[in-house]
């Protein structure tokens, strides 16, 4: 009982320690900066995160030439339509902020357009589950969208879209919880059209498409067949715009 007692008072003579340490050090700073000074510097504390909040929630701008990539895209493919890309952006978007909210592949593989991202969104997906983190996009609103980027060569072309968005954000890793207010952010996607799969320089595929069996890379785009466990694959229908990468590109 009395090393119960004793252990106690260790604990709380520490604890007086550092109580004593801080008003110290709180003192110290006072005398240092003086009374007003040390209330300037809480308030310009408090300034920094009002800051902080306001352009976290103010609506961010696109990143884009469309007027110069657009005449370019049509004169390749005359029925490019930009507004009908724009609304593969939106609904990839969502369908990836759904599939990692509520840590499943579903919306993901429900969606087309998404294809080429699958291996790399199930391991996202399963590393937030094995670390039992939770985020939540909520109300989620588009606003503008640009064409950023446009290349075409060796029979494959590549669009880059900018966008801004906003939606309620919550992780439970975060530092900052402003889940209070609408985020405001930017997103750059990026999209891939093969036009002739046999002109394709391997070498600068920077994608790959897997075996749904084994999960293999197949050697081909076209490939109707794993060449490791001889499942059959469906082949992709790369002769249209599929989301090749996404990423938030506004902090």
């Amino acid at each position: 009982m009395s090393f119960i007692f004793g252990l106690l008072g260790g604990l709380l003579g520490i604890i007086l320690a550092v109580v004593i340490l801080i008003f110290i050090v709180y003192i110290s700073v006072q005398r240092f900066v003086g009374g007003v000074n040390l209330r300037d510097l809480f308030r310009v504390a408090k300034n920094v995160k009002d800051i902080q909040r306001q352009e976290y929630s103010r609506e961010k701008e696109v990143n884009g030439m469309t007027k110069i990539y657009e005449p370019r895209i049509i004169e390749d493919f005359g029925d490019f339509n930009k507004e009908l890309l724009y609304n593969v952006v939106e609904k990839g978007l969502t369908s990836i902020f759904n599939s990692i909210e509520n840590k499943s592949m579903k919306y993901i593989k429900e969606n087309k357009d998404l294809k080429l991202l699958e291996p790399e969104m199930e391991e996202f997906i399963n590393d937030i589950k094995n670390r039992e983190v939770d985020i939540s996009y909520d109300a989620i609103k588009f606003h503008k969208h640009a064409i950023k980027k446009y290349e075409r060569m060796d029979g494959m072309a590549t669009v880059t879209v900018s966008s801004t968005v906003e939606y309620y954000y919550k992780n439970s890793e975060a530092k900052n919880d402003y889940s209070d207010i609408k985020k405001q952010t930017r997103y750059t996607t990026k999209f891939v059209y093969i036009y002739d799969d046999q002109k394709l320089d391997p070498s600068k595929i920077s994608f790959a498409i897997n075996c749904p069996n084994c999960g293999a890379p197949l050697k081909s785009v076209g490939a109707g067949e794993c060449a490791y466990c001889g499942t059959y694959v469906e082949p992709v229908n790369l002769k249209s715009w599929k989301m090749l990468s996404y990423k938030e590109d506004y902090d």
